[in-house]
């Protein structure tokens, strides 16, 4: 199939039977491997939700292995898919082989959620162009949904969302309805109905009906990067159906995009992004609460050409042209992407040193011989043989990122911070999350009760045969049609005051919850900027410009300051002055400063430190960092 058909027709192309019985049960052994072997958070999942994954598999492949007919394959589609899914967990996963994995399934419109009386109401918030007939049925964006096949929509919906795998119920909910007119057939079985009929209330606020057909619509079935590069954290589904509603609901946008390399400016106030990452960042600024603020929107994080430096380059830099008086930090609907890069990220908001969250493998006989054959996985070595020693369930907890990167990140933002997040956000963005709330950067604000909760290094089984190739006794096997196995590999844990908690199911939650209303939805996150507003006004303001002027053996500091009373000034490594700054004090001079290779400049606040400036000698002469150290 390469242009869309109605699901009907694509249904009538697909054929029963297309794997073989040794194929069927090639795939459910491999999954019971990779679910007994590798999975990290089986103890985890088996004890939380009462479930047996592996015994379901066992009775499985039992059953494949004296029964050759034909409908069984769908059978043991169903199963697996539902074995999967009772692990509650995007991460790990079972794709379906060809037709399936590269077809979604759409309605023509999307909608958006918001509270209102108490009660949780449905809004389209977007409709697919050159759809003449739907505009005489008066089904246009901002109508009100009421009905689905005759059932409530609100209730539709719970239903829809008690058959996700998300880790907690906000996130099964948000799942639910970012899925429910817009579906990828990679991950679940097609639509029960062939269309729906769908009742709303017009712009006269009258109750009406519309019928709409299910399409069946080619995709790309993305994979995630090499882990041995790049440990990736990522709801690859969530990626595919966001480049899946793209093109189907804003097509000029897309077209555009692949013409010039560059995402459509926003507005006037719109400040310019790298062409490269167009489509990651989206930077503007806002007026509201009586001043104006930086809005930075990260839709993922996962790096393109440039990679994670590139990536962390272009993040410090959008945050030191955005206005200093308050920043509104958005990744909501973040999928995730690069471990490392939505970490590193996190230093260019504070002069406190990072603490990185910390990973662990499952203690199993094939993750030692994977972390003994491949250099990437040697931090996890010894702990690994020291576990299955004792019987522990899991190794000790290494950070993906290591400490020492972190400084050559400098300080890029000064003032408040406020992270905005929601149900929506997984694996690399839960990891950003958590690492916020837990290094006190800011005040989290979540349009749901928690993030995604699915904080985990995400293999597919391509990645497991690849960490072994060229070994005899390859335990992986490749699967036919393209059909797909991924897991959690690694969990990971939080640090600072929620040390030790795991992330998976649990998630982040917001520091304070703002509910979605109507007018957040028609008036482009009107409400939501307010609140966020209100979140940085309780913060204090501050600046911290430092100038070094240097001439012949003397070097001089000069400060401009708000919200900070202290600098210290280490030269080389060594500390050399402390200042009190009340009052923005005039020039002051650094003993032992003449030829300094590097100088930091440390700001405080009643003894806390808030403020950041390095200086390195380049050229001769010293330089403040402004980016991602070389």
């Amino acid at each position: 199939m390469t242009q869309p058909v109605s699901l009907t027709d694509f249904l009538g192309t697909t054929e029963v039977g297309r794997l073989t019985p040794a194929q069927r049960r090639l795939i459910v052994e491999q999954a019971l491997l990779l679910l007994e072997q590798n999975y990290a958070l089986l103890p985890f999942k088996v004890a939380r939700y009462g479930i047996n994954p592996l015994q379901r598999l066992r009775l499985l492949a039992q059953r494949l292995g004296r029964d050759g007919d034909p409908e069984l394959e769908w059978v043991m589609h169903r199963e697996l898919l539902d074995v999967f899914n009772s692990l509650r967990d995007l991460h790990t996963r079972y794709t379906l082989p060809r037709p399936f994995n590269g077809v979604g399934v759409s309605l023509p419109f999307l909608l958006k959620e918001f509270t209102e009386d108490g009660r949780r109401r449905y809004l389209v918030s977007r409709r697919q162009d050159n759809q003449p007939e739907l505009d005489a049925e008066g089904f246009r964006f901002g109508v009100e949904v009421t009905h689905w096949n005759g059932v409530p929509i609100e209730r539709a919906i719970e239903r829809f969302a008690e058959r996700m795998p998300g880790a907690n119920p906000d996130a099964r909910h948000a799942r639910a309805l970012q899925m429910f007119t817009v579906r990828s057939l990679a991950f679940a079985a097609p639509p029960d109905e062939e269309w729906i009929t769908l009742g709303f209330l017009d712009g006269q606020e009258q109750a009406r009906e519309v019928r709409l057909v299910w399409t069946a619509t080619p995709i790309v079935t993305a994979v995630a990067a090499e882990p041995a590069d790049t440990p990736i954290g990522v709801d690859v589904e969530g990626a595919q159906l966001a480049q899946l509603r793209a093109e189907l609901f804003a097509p000029k946008a897309v077209a555009a995009t692949a013409r010039t390399g560059r995402v459509a400016a926003a507005g006037p106030d719109s400040v310019a992004v790298t062409a490269e990452l167009a489509t990651v960042f989206e930077a503007r600024r806002v007026s509201v609460g009586g001043r104006v603020v930086g809005h930075l929107r990260i839709r993922t994080f996962m790096p393109t050409a440039s990679g994670v430096v590139g990536f962390v380059r272009e993040f410090a830099r959008l945050l030191s042209v955005l206005p200093p008086d308050g920043l509104v930090l958005d990744v909501r609907g973040n999928g995730g992407g690069a471990v490392v890069a939505s970490e590193l990220c996190l230093q260019a908001l504070t002069a406190r040193r990072v603490e990185p969250e910390p990973a662990q493998f499952s203690a199993t006989a094939l993750n030692l011989r994977l972390c003994r054959t491949n250099d990437n996985l040697q931090p996890w070595l010894k702990s690994m043989e020291q576990s299955l020693e004792s019987g522990a369930v899991y190794t000790a907890g290494i950070p993906f990122t290591e400490k020492e990167w972190f400084a050559a990140i400098p300080q890029s933002y000064f003032g408040p911070v406020v992270l905005l997040t929601d149900a929506r956000c997984y694996s690399a963005t839960d990891i950003f999350a958590a690492g916020f709330q837990d290094n006190r950067i800011g005040p989290v604000l979540g349009t749901d009760n928690n993030t995604g909760a699915g904080g985990g290094n995400v293999w597919q089984i391509t990645d497991l045969i690849g960490a072994l190739s060229g070994q005899a006794d390859v335990p992986f096997k490749s699967l036919p049609l393209g059909a797909g196995l991924s897991l959690v590999i690694r969990r990971v844990l939080r640090v600072g005051a929620n040390a030790g908690t795991p992330l998976e199911d649990y998630g982040v939650v917001p520091d304070q919850r703002h509910h979605t209303t109507r007018r957040d939805i028609l008036q482009d996150d009107a409400d939501l900027m307010t609140a966020a507003a209100g979140l940085l006004d309780k913060a204090p303001q501050r600046r911290f410009d430092v100038t070094l002027s240097e001439a012949g053996e003397a070097l001089t500091a000069s400060f401009g300051v708000l919200g900070v009373d202290r600098a210290d000034i280490e030269v080389d490594g060594r500390p050399r002055l402390s200042a009190d700054l009340g009052g923005n004090p005039g020039p002051i001079e650094v003993a032992g400063g003449a030829r300094a290779r590097e100088v930091r400049v440390l700001g405080f606040d009643d003894d806390e430190l808030v403020a950041l400036r390095t200086f390195v000698r380049r050229g001769g002469e010293l330089q403040q960092l402004e980016t991602l150290a070389d």
